[in-house]
């Protein structure tokens, strides 16, 4: 019996009758048990789990047994709270609290109805009133097994509606395609830096949550080609349009919308979907932009328009619902990478990329364009981990000036790469920078392939 304190839907009515009774004849409960259900607001349920549960959350639901009992464990009457009336006696062992609008999320989220849903969590917290319990790995697995067997059994599915894809950023120099992936991802994937062509190839960031795995691709970003790393550059942005489920186009708000919109387009060759973002919507008023909004969405040929702030992280979140909604949904988990990878790069690639972007901070505006760096030698088994590293350079001028005076420029290159890379690694460090000159390499296919800039065909 369940005494539905606010439930008025019949067939949701039902549908739970029918979970009560499953669970007491699968566990051998008592005849006429009794639970207390009743459907709350985000503000009541967060109120019960501060008082309760000393945690300022929103949670989906909430269970109170009357009495503590193990898995196992017979009811004893003597043990429950009894409620009287003429006709019988009633054994109440606890409450449960749904969150209605929780509830209504996660069934948008699953790709199946509220009264699936509701089914589920009822199921779940009716358990907790009978002992079981998911802290420890062991319980949990006890616990999952007997909901799918009372679901189950009552034909009763908690759909999974899984979304994965690939999803490419492109854009013109220095709008934010690194930081946007950063953010997105939620860790250092790309370099980021105020010079142009930071990024020369593409760079994978993987996105996971428990309903979805999103792989962004940030590709280099367009400008006028100069030399042969140019032409690879636009090989890679390119490349990274084929089989892609959407393109991310992004421009920046402190420049003209329109003018930039109208050189982005002409670089998409897919025919995925669009999402145009304004980025770097912080820097600028929102009265100078709204009227550059408003012409743009009257005429951008794109599936949506988005305004956000990767560096302040304004929005990302409505992106990554946006990217979701037109991603393709599949009825198992799948993922391209293991949930816990954040980029396919390995360590020394990453390190490698850490110390070109501090020499991009450090180093004057001619000299960054040509600089390259190589990890030759990464050896993880030594305390502190000992990392070997060739920066080059285009010009003995320019070696001098990023050896610095006494040796001083270099050292501050090696400093804060380390740091950086401690962070990364998690450990102690000792990195060793070598500066190499490589005339001209930016047009010498060799080295271009020796430094693993090169597109495969």
């Amino acid at each position: 019996m369940i005494n539905f304190l606010n439930v008025q839907i019949d067939e949701l009515r039902q549908d739970l009758s029918r979970i009560h009774d499953e669970i007491s004849r699968l566990l051998s409960l008592p005849k006429k048990i009794k639970v207390n259900l009743e459907f709350v607001t985000e503000e009541r349920i967060r109120e019960l789990n501060r008082t309760t549960r000393n945690i300022d959350a929103v949670t989906d639901v909430l269970s109170y047994p009357y009495t503590e009992l193990r898995v196992g464990e017979k009811l004893k009457l003597s043990q429950y709270k009894f409620d009287l009336d003429p006709v019988d006696a009633t054994l109440t062992i606890g409450d449960i609290f749904i969150c209605e609008n929780r509830a209504s999320e996660q069934a948008k989220t699953y790709g199946h109805s509220f009264r699936r849903e509701v089914c589920f969590l009822f199921c779940h917290g009716m358990l907790h009133l009978c002992g079981y319990d998911h802290v420890e790995k062991q319980d949990e697995e006890l616990m999952t097994n007997m909901q799918k067997k009372v679901l189950d059994n009552l034909n009763i599915t908690r759909d999974i509606a899984f979304k994965s894809g690939f999803v490419t950023i492109i854009g013109e120099t220095n709008v934010g395609k690194s930081t946007l992936i950063n953010t997105l991802v939620g860790e250092r994937v790309a370099i980021v830096s105020p010079k142009t062509q930071t990024t020369r190839e593409n760079i994978t960031g993987i996105y996971n949550d428990d309903n979805s795995q999103i792989v962004f691709l940030d590709t280099p970003g367009y400008h006028k080609r100069a030399n042969k790393v140019d032409d690879v550059m636009d090989k890679h942005i390119a490349n990274a349009q084929l089989d892609t489920e959407i393109v991310l186009m992004l421009i920046s708000a402190k420049k003209p919308l329109l003018e930039q919109y109208n050189n982005l387009i002409k670089r998409v060759t897919a025919t995925a979907k669009k999402i145009l973002i304004i980025n770097k919507i912080d820097e600028v008023k929102y009265e100078k932009l709204y009227p550059q909004l408003a012409e743009l969405s009257s005429i951008a040929k794109v599936d949506e328009i988005l305004p956000l702030s990767a560096l302040k992280g304004k929005n990302c979140d409505v992106l990554i619902d946006m990217i979701k909604n037109f991603l393709p949904t599949y009825d198992h988990e799948m993922r391209y990478y293991p949930v816990d990878e954040y980029t396919d790069r390995n360590l020394r690639h990453m390190c490698a990329e850490i110390i070109r972007e501090k020499a991009l901070l450090l180093l004057d505006d001619e000299i960054p364009h040509g600089v390259q760096v190589v990890v030759t030698d990464y050896r993880e088994n030594e305390t502190p981990i000992h990392i070997f590293a060739d920066l080059y350079c285009e010009k003995e001028g320019h070696k001098a000036i990023i050896l610095g005076k006494n040796g001083s420029m270099i050292k501050e290159i090696s400093t804060k790469s380390r740091i950086s890379i401690e962070k990364l690694v998690g450990d102690k460090v000792n990195l060793e920078i070598f500066v190499k000159v490589k005339a001209n390499w930016r047009n010498d296919d060799k080295a271009i392939i020796d430094f693993g800039l090169n597109v495969e065909e």
